[in-house]
């Protein structure tokens, strides 16, 4: 007795009809997802410069000013020195807040003699507001840029820590049990069980620590100094030029979206399971 294949073979048993997902339909869908958010940031870029044309004139810069601002800026030499000083700020009061919060999160988050010594100082340091500290840091290390690094990995510390302590005292207690039960060594169970499980904690800190680095790089740059991003905000403020305000605002933002992105690549090489 001979068996009657269905001449379709993507049909069901029940007739019905299922599409496979092609290559080309992938493609799309993804493509889809990475132009989304720039069609969305380029109406809010279309929004305000119909928002300028149309309002009162010289209230509010329109994008076309903000550009103009920008080549007088770069004329001027000031522009991408300032954006190279505040990156090389952020970048080493990051890499100071993660060598201390790491540390201190993992003890706090493993150790019960951890937890007590160092969880209440850590959340007292995290509580109080950074920018209330430079006044004391310009009296114990200057002016100059030791004060700056030092508020921006304070300001980092704080969500760090917290994220990395929860992400240690949140791995799965059999995982530990297991490697007990079979007397893994104590550097396996470092690398392979407490690091990797709280990567993803950390990734989550970082992202934080990254906006409070921003946000503490514009206060140490609007006290006494003679470069950065912080530095033509302020001179913009004392020469009422609104464009030029405006200018660092959108270049904090994108720099901001730029580490944005770096972090989540980062996540992406180092956490390959997580979708």
């Amino acid at each position: 007795m001979s068996s009657v294949m269905p001449e379709n073979p993507e049909a069901s048993a029940d007739g019905s009809r299922f599409s496979r997902p092609t290559a080309s339909h992938s493609h799309g869908h993804r493509l889809f997802h990475i132009l989304i958010p720039w069609a969305t940031t380029a109406g809010v870029v279309f929004a305000w410069y119909v928002a300028t044309a149309t309002g009162t004139p010289g209230f509010f810069p329109s994008p076309q000013q903000v550009v103009a601002a920008a080549g007088d800026l770069n004329a001027e030499g000031l522009l991408w020195p300032s954006i190279g000083v505040s990156l090389a700020r952020v970048g080493a009061g990051l890499a100071m807040g993660i060598l201390v919060a790491v540390p201190t999160g993992l003890l706090a988050g493993s150790s019960r003699l951890g937890y007590i010594f160092l969880d209440k100082p850590a959340h007292m340091l995290r509580a109080i507001p950074f920018n209330a500290l430079s006044p004391l840091l310009i009296i114990a290390v200057g002016i100059g840029e030791g004060m700056k690094v030092t508020l921006i990995a304070i300001g980092v510390f704080g969500p760090l820590y917290v994220n990395l302590r929860d992400g240690v005292r949140a791995i799965d207690p059999k995982l530990l049990e297991f490697a007990r039960a079979y007397h893994l060594r104590r550097r396996t169970v470092f690398t392979q069980i407490l690091l990797r499980g709280t990567l993803p904690s950390f990734m989550t800190g970082l992202r934080f620590g990254l906006t409070v680095a921003w946000i503490a790089l514009v206060t140490c740059e609007t006290v006494n100094s003679q470069n950065g991003l912080g530095y033509i905000l302020a001179r913009s403020q004392q020469f009422s030029r609104t464009d030029q305000m405006v200018l660092c605002i959108v270049a904090y933002a994108v720099l901001g979206l730029v580490s944005e992105g770096l972090v989540g690549l980062l996540e992406r090489v180092a956490l390959p399971w997580k979708k």
